[in-house]
């Protein structure tokens, strides 16, 4: 009994970290991004591996300046990966006074 303890501890753990992370922030499906979004995303995508996500946020559906985009590559764990995606969406936006939420791009 002792023995599974540490085992039984250290999955429910994990188990909250995920169901934290991918609860936390809205997510958008790509066909519903603006085109230039979606053309950052095409081409940032091949780079995501398993675990990096991108997260994006827009005002207008035309005006670039509008529009904020990130993406978290080579990071261990996929809810860091949306963390962070979603963190630098966040900086991005505030940059540019994007009013929207940063939102993680989900493929369906």
């Amino acid at each position: 009994m002792t023995t599974l303890r540490p085992l039984l501890s250290s999955i429910l753990a994990c188990c909250l970290i995920s169901a934290h992370a991918a609860d936390g922030a809205p997510t958008i499906a790509p066909h519903q991004l603006p085109q230039p979004l979606l053309e950052q995303y095409a081409k940032n995508k091949p780079d995501l591996g398993k675990n990096g996500h991108c997260a994006a946020a827009f005002d207008s559906r035309t005006d670039g300046l509008k529009m904020a985009f990130s993406c978290s590559i080579y990071v261990r764990l996929s809810a860091q990966g949306e963390r962070l995606a979603v963190s630098l969406c966040n900086e991005r936006a505030k940059f540019l006074k994007v009013k929207a939420p940063c939102a993680l791009i989900v493929e369906d």
